[in-house]
């Protein structure tokens, strides 16, 4: 029986054919709610949002070194917690310092103390880059130079900056 039903369910596709459409089932398919699942979606999503910003920054002729973990900001010259992901350096020698955050779509963006204290004491040469839409075909980054300065956050052991204002606040991606 067991072969059978292997041989029917192999057959499926040249059995099908076109004809009325009729409706069966709904399915609602949701989110694991395995924390080991939300952990690599979030990395693949944080992937995402970085190679967005590092592309954007390098098509602008800038030489980007990733420092978000403690061996690569030691590699770029740096303290351990930088308080920001990328380092971008353009040929007109400006140097930026680049804090990275992607969403699958829309939604918050979540700012350590770390990496809100960085952006203070770095003001204008502290960005913001923010991707949205990381899990569609088309990311959306919007950049804010000196965060500290353009947005209103609402302090919840970091920083927590809504949507709006990120929008509000973006300059124009070329």
């Amino acid at each position: 029986m067991r072969d059978q039903a292997i041989r029917e369910r192999r057959r499926e596709p040249e059995l099908i054919a076109t004809g009325e459409v009729e409706f069966l089932a709904h399915a609602l398919v949701a989110p694991s709610a395995d924390p080991e699942d939300q952990k690599r979606q979030d990395a693949a999503i944080e992937l995402v949002a970085m190679q967005v910003a590092q592309a954007y920054e390098e098509a602008q002729g800038a030489a980007v070194f990733a420092v978000h973990t403690p061996e690569m900001a030691r590699r770029a010259g740096l303290q351990d917690f930088p308080g920001f992901d990328l380092l971008s350096r353009r040929p007109d020698r400006e140097e930026r310092s680049i804090e990275v955050k992607g969403r699958a779509g829309i939604g918050d963006i979540d700012i350590s103390e770390n990496e809100w204290a960085r952006a203070c004491n770095l003001r204008q040469r502290y960005w913001l880059y923010v991707v949205f839409d990381c899990g569609s075909a088309h990311p959306r980054l919007l950049r804010v130079q000196d965060p500290f300065g353009k947005l209103l956050a609402r302090n919840r052991g970091g920083v927590l900056i809504d949507e709006k204002s990120v929008f509000a606040a973006a300059e124009p991606v070329n």
